[in-house]
C-alpha cells in the first residue's frame, strides 16, 4: 500500500500570551529547527481542546528540521504513515507532541533596541537574554511558549513525548514540562478513500518566529520568568486537497 507522509511544517503553533507585560513583540528568525515526536488525527467531532478518538500515525523523534531554510510552499521534511488510517473514517484536526526546546536565531525590537539572540543555553523554566549588537548574533536554544495558563485551548504541555506523558490543561504549558501537544483543524476534513489519495498543502514563514516579553530597553537584562526571548509563532497556512 502506498504511504502517505503527513506535512510537518503544517504543525506550527499559536505562542502569544494573553497576559500583558510592557512589551510584547515578535521578530524574524532566520533559523528556527524544531522536532516533533508524536502525531496523532482527530476524529470528526473534535475541537482545538479535546482530540477525539486519536489515532497515532507518527512516533520517534524526527531529528532537529529548519523551517526557515525551506521555500515558502515547499515542504520542510515529512512524518507520519497514513497506512495506518482506516478507509471512511474521518478526521477533522491533528494532534502533534514536540519538544519545546527550538535551535533559534534572529532579532526583535524590544520597544528601544533591537535585540539580537546570542549564545545562551536557554532555561526549560524561563526565557533568555539576548544582546543589542548585531555581531553577537548567534544560533541559540530557547523554549517555546510562554509558562502560564490562557495560552489558547490548542496548546498544552506534557511531561513525555511518547503518548505515555501526563498532560496539562488545555492553554497551560507547565516550566518543568519539556514537550507540549498542540491541536489543529484542516482547512478541510480528510476522508480516505480508495484510489483517491489526498494532498496536504501549505505555505508558510518565519517573520514573526521570535519573540519578546519584558521591559522597554530590558533585552540585556536578567531575566525573570517568562520575560526576554522564546520560540514564537511561524506562519503556517495548511490546505488539503483530494
Amino acid at each position: 500500500m502506498k504511504k502517505i507522509k503527513f506535512i510537518l511544517s503544517v504543525l506550527f503553533l499559536v505562542f502569544l500570551s494573553s497576559k500583558t507585560f510592557a512589551v510584547s513583540t515578535t521578530g524574524a528568525a532566520s533559523v528556527y529547527k524544531i522536532t516533533m515526536t508524536y502525531l496523532q488525527l482527530c476524529e470528526t467531532g473534535s475541537t482545538t481542546a479535546s482530540c477525539l478518538n486519536p489515532l497515532t500515525v507518527g512516533s520517534g523523534d524526527s531529528g532537529l528540521i529548519n523551517i526557515a531554510d525551506t521555500t515558502a510552499g515547499v515542504a520542510a521534511a515529512s512524518y507520519g504513515d497514513f497506512t495506518k488510517v482506516p478507509f471512511g473514517k474521518t478526521y477533522s484536526h491533528y494532534q502533534v507532541t514536540m519538544k519545546r526546546a527550538v535551535q533559534i536565531k534572529g532579532s526583535v525590537s524590544d520597544g528601544s533596541n533591537t535585540c539580537y539572540t546570542v549564545s545562551d543555553s536557554g532555561d526549560i523554566s524561563k526565557n533568555v537574554v539576548g544582546s543589542t549588537s548585531s555581531g553577537d548574533e548567534a544560533e541559540i536554544t530557547a523554549y517555546m511558549a510562554m509558562t502560564i495558563s490562557g495560552l489558547g485551548d490548542e496548546i498544552n504541555s506534557i511531561s513525555a513525548g511518547d503518548g505515555t506523558g501526563t498532560a496539562q490543561a488545555a492553554g497551560t504549558v507547565d516550566d518543568d514540562d519539556e514537550y507540549f501537544q498542540y491541536r489543529g483543524a484542516f482547512t478541510k476534513s480528510i476522508k480516505l478513500k480508495k484510489g483517491k489519495i489526498p494532498t496536504l498543502k501549505l505555505a508558510f514563514g518565519t517573520s514573526s518566529a521570535l519573540a519578546y516579553e519584558g521591559s522597554s530597553g530590558g533585552c540585556t537584562a536578567t531575566i525573570a520568568q517568562n520575560q526576554g526571548l522564546y520560540g514564537g509563532k511561524p506562519d503556517v497556512t495548511a490546505t488539503v486537497i483530494d
